[in-house]
């Protein structure tokens, strides 16, 4: 088995906090409390946004691969 790439350890990374963002939102949603509220936009957001920079950020950051 091979190790993984810079780019696939990134994407892994993203992959995971994206899903603990909306995994955060779907449970401030059960309860209704103004706390519930700012859970969902500052640490389910947060996880979104900080999930989709680094997906971004692996996009752009990848070298080409070397030419025979």
């Amino acid at each position: 088995m091979t190790a993984p790439s810079q780019m696939d350890w990134r994407l892994r990374v993203s992959g995971i906090l994206i899903a603990l963002g909306l995994l955060a939102e779907a449970l401030s949603l059960i309860r209704i409390h103004p706390l519930a509220f700012l859970g969902f936009m500052f640490v389910g957001g947060g996880f979104l946004i900080i999930g989709v920079a680094i997906y971004l950020y692996s996009l752009i950051s990848v070298s080409s691969p070397p030419s025979s």
